[in-house]
C-alpha cells in the first residue's frame, strides 16, 4: 500500500477511536457535490451514525507532504467543504503550518499535526478482506453496537429475567464502502449490500438469534441520498448503525 494512503487510513483510524460512538467514520468516501454536480473524494468523512443531520457533517484532509501547510490549502479545504455541505474540516499533515495559514483557517478548520513515526506500527493490510467485488478493499471497523435481549432461564423457578448482550463491530469496505458486520459471538462475518432486492430479507449471522442486518438507500429532506445499515430486532424496532452518503 503507497505511502500516502497508510497515513489517510491511520488518520481515519484516530478519528474513529476519538469521536463520540453516534457519529461514523467513513475513509476514502464520496460525495456528490451540491454546487459543482461532481463526485467530490473525502479522505475521512465524519458525520451522524443514525440520522442524517449535516450540522454535525466534518470533513478531514490528510496531507501527507514534506512542506508546511500554507493557506492555498486552507482555502482549497475550505471550497470543498462548501461544496459537500461540510460544516466543520480538518487538515491533519506531519509537517506543520504557516501563520497566514491558521489565520485564514480561524474557527471553521482545525490544523492537526500527526507525525509520521506514528505510521511505524500501523497496517491496514491486516485489516479483514473486502467480502465484496472489489480488489485490494479493506473492512475498516467504525461502530460496535450491542444487541442485547432479555431471556429467562427455563428451570428458574422464579422466572427471573437475565440481560443477554452480543456484541457486534460494523464497518464498510475502505474502497467500495460495503458494509460489514461481525459478530464476536460467533465470529461470522457478513457483507451486508445497500442496493436490496425485494428478494433479499436481511442477512443473519449463525446465532440465529431474533435479528437481522439490511442496507437501504434513503434520501434526506433535500432529495440527498445516503446508504444505510440497518439493524432489525425481532420486536420490529429498527435501528441505523453506520451510513454512508452516495
Amino acid at each position: 500500500m503507497k505511502a500516502w494512503k497508510i497515513y489517510e487510513r491511520m488518520i481515519a483510524q484516530l478519528f474513529a477511536d476519538q469521536v463520540s460512538t453516534g457519529l461514523c467514520v467513513t475513509p476514502n468516501a464520496r460525495i456528490m457535490g451540491s454546487r459543482s454536480g461532481v463526485l467530490r473524494q473525502i479522505d475521512v468523512l465524519i458525520e451522524p451514525r443514525h440520522t442524517p443531520d449535516f450540522l454535525y457533517r466534518s470533513i478531514v484532509e490528510a496531507k501527507r507532504i514534506a512542506r508546511k501547510i500554507h493557506v492555498k490549502d486552507v482555502e482549497t479545504l475550505l471550497g470543498m467543504m462548501d461544496d459537500v455541505d461540510a460544516r466543520h474540516g480538518y487538515l491533519v499533515c506531519p509537517t506543520g503550518h504557516s501563520d497566514a495559514a491558521l489565520r485564514r483557517a480561524q474557527d471553521t478548520v482545525r490544523i492537526c499535526l500527526i507525525p509520521l513515526d506514528r505510521i511505524a506500527d500501523f497496517d491496514p493490510t491486516a485489516w479483514p478482506e473486502c467480502l465484496g467485488a472489489c480488489r485490494g478493499g479493506r473492512i475498516f471497523w467504525d461502530g460496535f453496537p450491542q444487541v442485547e435481549m432479555k431471556a429467562t432461564q427455563a428451570d428458574d423457578p422464579l422466572g427471573r429475567i437475565k440481560l443477554l448482550a452480543y456484541p457486534q463491530k460494523v464497518g464498510k469496505c475502505d474502497v467500495c464502502g460495503a458494509f460489514h458486520v461481525h459478530c464476536l459471538s460467533c465470529g461470522d462475518t457478513l457483507l451486508v449490500p445497500h442496493d436490496v432486492s425485494e428478494e433479499d430479507f436481511g442477512h443473519q449471522c449463525s446465532c440465529r438469534l431474533p435479528w437481522f442486518w439490511l442496507g437501504s438507500v434513503e434520501p434526506d429532506e433535500l432529495g440527498r441520498r445516503s446508504a444505510e445499515l440497518q439493524l432489525i430486532l425481532g420486536s420490529g424496532d429498527v435501528t441505523t448503525v453506520n451510513r454512508r452518503p452516495l
